[in-house]
């Protein structure tokens, strides 16, 4: 495949331009008030939104009326969307994941990574379980043959078997770099990245290490560099976002780079990847845009400039994409829910909250769900 390297130089791209016919509006439906900011992304299965916050609160919240239903508190951080099966619920708080019934909370165990929780100080602000000060994203589940695959902050990637808790399977990053990244699972690979900016893909049925990818040559800054996203394979590519304003796309059987589309304005690339209709969208951060891209050459299509950060990953339907952003450098500035037209860009809707978005929204029926620094959790209603 043809190597391709492509830079942003200011304009939109854009395929099939034509004017929307769509004329949808976003109502706020309820209000959910959590104990503290929500950073995680909720999670919904069949009507129930399943979501932490930073107080160490984890809730399960009826779809409909918005009125809790059972909640379970912790002693740590939720960051980290869970993970949700007909019978249980997963999810990590400050470094111990949790395993609980999900239709009343009852928990069934927890595994202790044995982890201090972190502590970082940045111009005389202390920011609890954090590297840096925008150390937003953490690990989400993946589960593959009663096996739950997350990373950690100690630098360990852990399998741990869906019954017991019990430690199936361990791998570590190079200099035990914490993992943030969600990992991926696809034909006995496992793929995920750390905060040093390094891709690994390791092959379960050998043991071992297929290659290792180290994704920028230089550490710009002190913030710079790390990978933490979602992984997402197609057409024998790697999709995923870091803080890097390169977007490096891999071939998952060498590791090599296929393209790089490079953000002029040095934005990072830190949202998690979707492919939907053959076509890729990822949001950026400083430059507060929603990408959409030709996902094997690289060819930009449209980009869409809400005025706000971007860390999360968008829904896409066959004729919307909707995504939340926020101010990352004051989180007590507005946050908005966008609503896109999926093939051109085009902003049809948005609505408003009081602080910032850093929770990707879940969309079940008409109903858009995400967490705000508010405190609170949203239902938004999608009108025609």
């Amino acid at each position: 495949m043809k190597k391709n390297t492509i830079s942003w130089v200011g304009g939109f791209v854009l395929s099939l331009l034509t004017a929307s016919t769509f004329s949808q509006t976003l109502e706020t439906a309820w209000s959910f008030k959590t104990s503290a900011r929500v950073l995680a992304s909720p999670a919904e299965k069949e009507g129930t939104i399943y979501v932490g916050d930073i107080n160490g609160s984890f809730y399960a919240i009826d779809g409909s009326s918005g009125q809790e239903r059972w909640s379970f508190d912790t002693d740590g951080i939720i960051q980290a969307k869970a993970l949700v099966t007909d019978q249980w619920v997963f999810f990590e708080s400050a470094n111990v994941f949790y395993l609980l019934k999900s239709s009343n909370g009852k928990e069934l165990w927890r595994f202790d990574t044995e982890m201090e929780p972190l502590a970082f100080t940045y111009q005389e602000k202390t920011y609890p379980y954090k590297i840096d000060p925008f150390d937003d994203k953490r690990s989400s589940a993946t589960l593959l043959d009663g096996v739950i695959y997350v990373g950690s902050g100690n630098g360990t990637l852990f399998g741990l078997n869906e019954k017991s808790g019990k430690v199936e399977f361990s791998v570590r990053s190079d200099d035990n770099s914490p993992i943030r990244s969600s990992p991926l699972v696809s034909n006995g690979r496992l793929f995920f990245g750390d905060w040093n900016g390094v891709v690994y893909c390791y092959d379960l049925a050998a043991g071992e290490f297929i290659w290792k990818k180290k994704t920028y040559r230089q550490k710009l800054y002190e913030t710079f560099g790390g990978v933490v996203s979602e992984f997402l394979e197609y057409d024998s590519l790697l999709f995923f976002g870091a803080r890097n304003h390169m977007m490096n796309v891999l071939d998952v059987r060498t590791g090599e780079k296929e393209w790089t589309y490079t953000d002029a304005n040095g934005g990072w690339m830190i949202g998690d990847p979707v492919i939907f209709k053959d076509t890729l969208y990822i949001g950026g951060s400083d430059n507060f845009s929603m990408f959409a891209f030709q996902p094997t050459m690289g060819r930009p299509l449209w980009n869409q400039n809400g005025g706000k950060n971007i860390y999360t990953k968008p829904i896409l339907t066959e004729e919307w994409l909707l995504y939340t952003a926020g101010n990352s450098y004051n989180s007590r500035d507005t946050g908005k829910l966008f609503l896109l037209d999926r093939m051109s860009g085009e902003l049809l809707s948005s609505i408003e909250v009081p602080y910032a978005v850093f929770s990707s929204p879940v969309l079940a029926e008409n109903k858009v769900y995400f967490g705000c620094y508010d405190e609170n959790v949203y239902c938004v209603e999608i009108k025609d």
